[in-house]
């Protein structure tokens, strides 16, 4: 593979960064319309996700389980 090419997309993933913020109204869980404001709403004194609290609070993990089996939303609530 071409040494440029590869040079290229390492910067564009640089530029795609993985810490970008979700939107307020993203829906985390959408089996109880658990949004991201939601999340940083009830973490707001912490600014640190706990999903064993998210679960009693809110009830997430309890439908299709989705949110917690695609936790990747986690790094980019704060």
């Amino acid at each position: 593979m071409d040494k440029d090419f590869i040079q290229q997309i390492d910067e564009i993933a640089d530029l795609l960064s993985p810490n970008d913020l979700l939107d307020d109204d993203f829906l985390i869980c959408e089996c109880f319309c658990v949004s991201a404001r939601d999340i940083r709403d009830f973490f707001d004194e912490t600014r640190s996700v706990d999903l064993v609290a998210l679960a009693e609070a809110y009830g997430m993990g309890q439908g299709c389980q989705s949110c917690l089996k695609r936790n990747d939303w986690v790094d980019k609530i704060f």
